[in-house]
């Protein structure tokens, strides 16, 4: 009779355990929370940019600000300290007021979600752009556990959800080998085109390039005076060029021969005469050499 007895004490105690956990189970009926997505919402969002050895976080400023459904619904007492904690990010997507206690609770909330929250998915926005990132735009979800939990007296309630997260793998760019800078045309000639004696001649250096650069020369008179100098080339109407000039006023008849050579290439011009003829009266004196 004892050791019958026995059990039924058991059963009883294992009754009564069950029905104590049934009665805080009972505690909160309801409990639950969504992200309102519609037309009208734009999720979090991490853009990635292939920087053409990783995936990096382009659009870091970016915050956005969402809407969140909350639903408590609790039988018979009161609850309290009301969160949605993002366990990845260690962070509360929402709470509850402090010191509010409610036994029903159902409102849209509007929160905001920026950089703080975001930085701590930017490793696996990384790791889907490795998978599915290419030429084209990509779009994938990154859904990250959220936990909705209220407080009755010492015992929490908690239930999972989650918060979506938007991944924009963009366009993977060309790889794009640089170019070096090359010098496509070279023209040397005078303005004006017949040098007269005692008005100034412009000795014209024209230089097109592949892209805008600087550009190194040599200019050579025929006698074996030479000058080095330089020019930066900008965008024209058909590509890229830039002129040098050197100015000279001659007051005697001379005849000279001038070519432009460039540095680290083969373009060269011809050898370009230059000519004036002056009265009798004035060829005492030699024209100057290239100085500058």
């Amino acid at each position: 009779m004892m050791h019958i007895g026995s059990k039924s004490s058991m059963a009883a105690l294992v009754a009564a355990a069950t029905l104590m956990a049934v009665q805080a189970e009972a505690k909160v009926k309801e409990l639950g929370f969504r992200v309102i997505q519609d037309q009208f919402s734009e999720m979090p969002t991490l853009e990635m940019r292939h920087d053409g050895s990783k995936w990096v976080w382009a659009n870091k400023g970016d915050g956005y600000n969402i809407k969140v459904k909350v639903k408590i619904d609790s039988s018979v007492y009161k609850v309290h300290g009301g969160m949605i904690h993002v366990p990845q990010a260690n962070m509360n997507l929402w709470a509850m007021p402090q010191g509010y206690k409610t036994k029903d609770y159902e409102k849209v909330e509007t929160v905001h979600v920026g950089k703080p929250m975001l930085t701590s998915f930017q490793g696996d926005a990384a790791n889907l752009c490795s998978v599915f990132g290419g030429e084209k735009k990509s779009v994938r979800d990154l859904d990250a556990t959220a936990i909705l939990s209220v407080m009755h007296s010492s015992d929490t309630h908690s239930t999972k959800g989650i918060l979506p997260i938007k991944v924009v793998c963009l366009p993977k760019e060309p790889h794009r080998v640089p170019v070096d800078l090359t010098a496509t045309a070279l023209k040397v000639y005078t303005l004006p085109a017949n040098p007269r004696c005692g008005e100034p001649v412009h000795l014209v250096t024209e230089i097109h390039t592949n892209k805008p650069g600087k550009v190194d020369f040599t200019l050579f008179r025929k006698d074996g005076e030479k000058q080095d100098a330089s020019l930066t080339t900008g965008k024209v109407a058909n590509g890229y060029a830039k002129r040098w000039s050197k100015k000279y006023v001659y007051d005697q008849s001379m005849k000279r021969e001038y070519k432009v050579m460039v540095k680290g290439s083969e373009l060269a011009s011809e050898w370009v005469p230059v000519e004036v003829k002056c009265g009798a009266n004035a060829d005492f004196e030699r024209p100057q050499g290239l100085t500058n």
